[in-house]
């Protein structure tokens, strides 16, 4: 379907920021292996808030709990994150969530990478368009809505 005006800038905007996460996935595959972006994105959240529960996490992300939940336990099994408290540890559900100091290690190493790419892609920008794209996108994440995915 070919579309023109804001339709055609909406799908733009769609191809490429799905461009950026391929290409940040792939990237980090070939670099790192241990955490996926998926990971990455969890281990962040819990890095920010420690002790957060599998609840939190899925209504940062807009997740359902069960994704999230499969994914924490991943993350459980290869012990980058550690959880504390009495109900269903090994999925993370209601639980506080912390940080091993694996999962710190291969979170950091990974987002020393990314920025490292980030850096080189950039390098022909100015800063003030740096922070105009940083603006709209957190302009953007702002207005996500409040679908769940199933």
């Amino acid at each position: 379907m070919i579309r023109d005006g804001r339709d055609a800038s909406i799908d733009r905007v769609q191809r490429e920021l799905t461009t950026v996460g391929r290409r940040g996935t792939a990237r980090i595959r070939r670099e790192n292996e241990a955490i996926s972006a998926v990971d990455r994105s969890l281990l962040a959240y819990i890095r920010s808030h420690p002790g957060c529960r599998a609840v939190e996490i899925a209504a940062h992300f807009q997740l359902n709990r069960s994704t999230v939940s499969r994914q924490l336990g991943a993350l459980l099994d290869h012990g980058l994150v550690t959880a504390a408290g009495t109900a269903a540890p090994s999925t993370g559900r209601g639980v506080a969530l912390h940080l091993t100091p694996e999962g710190e290690s291969v979170l950091t190493s990974a987002a020393e990478l990314l920025h490292r790419d980030m850096t080189e892609r950039f390098a022909e920008w100015t800063e003030e368009e740096i922070e105009q794209f940083a603006r709209l996108l957190e302009r953007y994440n702002g207005n996500a809505g409040n679908s769940v995915e199933h």
